[in-house]
Formats: C-alpha cells, sequence, structure tokens
C-alpha cells in the first residue's frame, strides 16, 4: 500500500496513535517505541503531506493522511497560509496577540488561504473500522474542534497530548474551553504541562528563572483506571498496560504505577506468549526504577517488590541490567 492508503483494524495490543497536525514527523514521544505501533498522522497541506509520505515510506506502522480533522464529517475547511509554516491551520493567527505582535512579529502573517478535504475523527475512526488509544493534536488553535468531532472516540482514549492557548495567540479559542472539555465534561485528569517554568518577559527585569506570561504549551490528559477498568478483560488489561507505557514514557512514572496496581488487582495475566507491549512495560519501568535508586535506596527496594508483584518474576540486579543488550543495548 502507499503511505496514504487507510491501513486495516489494528489488534487489541497494538498501540494506535492519532496525530492531528503532523507537519513535523512522529512527535518525539512516540520515537523510538518498541512495541507494536499504528501511527495515523493528519496533514492537510497538501505539500507538507506529500513530503512525509514521502519521509515514512519504509515505515508499516506509519500513515499519512492528506486531510484536516475538525468538528463536521465529509467537508472542506480553509487553512490560512502563513508567513512562518508552522502556524498554518483553520484559525486565523491573532496579529495584536503576545505571541504575534511581541514574541514572533511577522511569522503569523496570512500570506493566503488554501481549502482541503476535511473529517470529524468519529467519521474516520468508524470509516476506517478502527479505534484510537492516544491523540496528539496541534492544529494552530483548531483543537476544540478536532475534539468535538470525536466524541465518541474519546470513550476508549487513554490519553492526549493536546497544545492549549493560554493567551490569545489565535482568535477563537483559549485553553480554559479545552479544560473545560477534557476535565469537566469527559472527566479525564490533567497531569502535565510540558514548559519549563518560563513564560514570555514582559520587560527587562526577568530574574531567576521563573517569568513572564504563559501563552501556550502542550497539556497533557489522561483517562482514569477505574474507566478503563469497566471495559472488562483483555481491553481494560491492554488499555492499563499501554497507558502504563505511556505514563512511563511522558515523565509520568508515578501514575505508571497506579495503572500497574489495577492491572494486578485485576487478576490477569499473560496468557501465553506474553505481549509485546507487556514486556516493553517491564523494560520501562525497570530503568525508572534504576532511576530512582539514585534517590532513595528504601525506594528502590519497594520498587524491586512492585516488579515482582506486577510482572512474576525477580526485577534485574544493577549489574544485569549493564550487561543486558535488551536493557542496555548501547
Amino acid at each position: 500500500m502507499t503511505k496514504t492508503d487507510q491501513p486495516g483494524a489494528p489488534d487489541l495490543w497494538t498501540t494506535v496513535v492519532v496525530d492531528a497536525g503532523g507537519r513535523y514527523g512522529l512527535h518525539p514521544s512516540w520515537r523510538g517505541y518498541e512495541a507494536p505501533l499504528d501511527y495515523r498522522m493528519f496533514e492537510p497541506e497538501p505539500v507538507e503531506a506529500a513530503r512525509l509520505a514521502r519521509k515514512y515510506a519504509a515505515r508499516k506502522d506509519v500513515t499519512v493522511l492528506a486531510q484536516a480533522l475538525g468538528a463536521v464529517p465529509d467537508t472542506t475547511l480553509d487553512l490560512f497560509i502563513t508567513a512562518h509554516r508552522g502556524y498554518v491551520g483553520a484559525t486565523r493567527p491573532n496579529p495584536d496577540s503576545l505571541w504575534f505582535a511581541d514574541v514572533r512579529p511577522d511569522e503569523g502573517a496570512v500570506e493566503g488561504t488554501i481549502t482541503v478535504p476535511a473529517t470529524s475523527l468519529d467519521a474516520y475512526l468508524a470509516g476506517a473500522g478502527a479505534r484510537t488509544d492516544f491523540l496528539k493534536i496541534d492544529v494552530e488553535g483548531h483543537e476544540l474542534a478536532v475534539l468535538e468531532g470525536g466524541a465518541r472516540s474519546l470513550d476508549r482514549v487513554l490519553a492526549l497530548r493536546v497544545e492549549v492557548q493560554f493567551d490569545d495567540s489565535f482568535e477563537t479559542q483559549t485553553a480554559s474551553a479545552i479544560f473545560a472539555h477534557l476535565i469537566d465534561r469527559l472527566g479525564f485528569r490533567l497531569m502535565r504541562l510540558d514548559y519549563d517554568g518560563r513564560g514570555q518577559p514582559l520587560s527587562y527585569l526577568a530574574v531567576d528563572g521563573n517569568y513572564g506570561a504563559l501563552c501556550g504549551c502542550d497539556a497533557v490528559f489522561v483517562r482514569k483506571p477505574a474507566s478503563i477498568e469497566a471495559w472488562g478483560g483483555d481491553e481494560a488489561a491492554a488499555g492499563l498496560v499501554k497507558l502504563a507505557a505511556f505514563a512511563l514514557r511522558n515523565a509520568m512514572p508515578d501514575y505508571a504505577v497506579v495503572a500497574l496496581e489495577r492491572l494486578h488487582a485485576s487478576g490477569w495475566r499473560p496468557a501465553g506468549d506474553e505481549p509485546a507491549i507487556h514486556r516493553y512495560v517491564r523494560k520501562l519501568f525497570i530503568l525508572a526504577a534504576g532511576r530512582l535508586r539514585t534517590q532513595s535506596g528504601e525506594l528502590y527496594e519497594r520498587a524491586a517488590r512492585d516488579y515482582q508483584r506486577f510482572f512474576g518474576g525477580d526485577m534485574p540486579a544493577r549489574h544485569e541490567i549493564f550487561e543486558s543488550e535488551w536493557l542496555n543495548p548501547n
């Protein structure tokens, strides 16, 4: 198949990611994923979609879809073509905002528009006979529309990474609308705001590393484990395992323990061959525990006991980690 063909339905233990706004390729949080992956990347700008299709032509686990996602199925959207192509999207940049007036002047200038095909997440997944486990949404002010078009799909989404704007950088959206939609309406938990503690300085008196106005950043939301448990059987088990992997890869190892505790309490154990994603979670847990050892020997011993409970075996000793091609391939 070509890289813009629609893939088939994934199996239960394959991690499925839908990426709305794929201009820069696989998000760093999904690179080097050591388990079966089905990454579906939506990029509506035709030139960029063609470039991405060429870039990932040899990757069977990556599919590029040359259309936009929004609130309405089987329609079109007008994209604003901006001076800096990273801001191309269906929402016009606000030239009077802090970001586009002071921080990145001229980058948001609109040079023209193009009309592109668009659909909703629900319509796409229904047509593909597929699901998505995770969402990454970075569409320059159009994020809420993508969420609204995925009302049914979000019932089975484990976690989301969404770009949120705290300033009026784009004319029709604020972070509060996304927080209200995901936290208040749908019951997701906000786990991370990915920024370094600094905003955009508003004057010369910016000291001690913490200052300024926060214009925007990625926000990471996760499903609460109790709602995953309600799915029952292997579907719930696969969800908890994939959520643990996501947490361990996205600087949320504490939440991985919560997911693994729920999995253990359910009584689920691998039947027959261990799923590759479960083995990968073991690896990620071992490596996270190794970093914990530098902070507290007592907590490291607790992690070792948890490893035995969660995975039914002894956690490798430090020298075994160094000697293992699986745990220390380089």
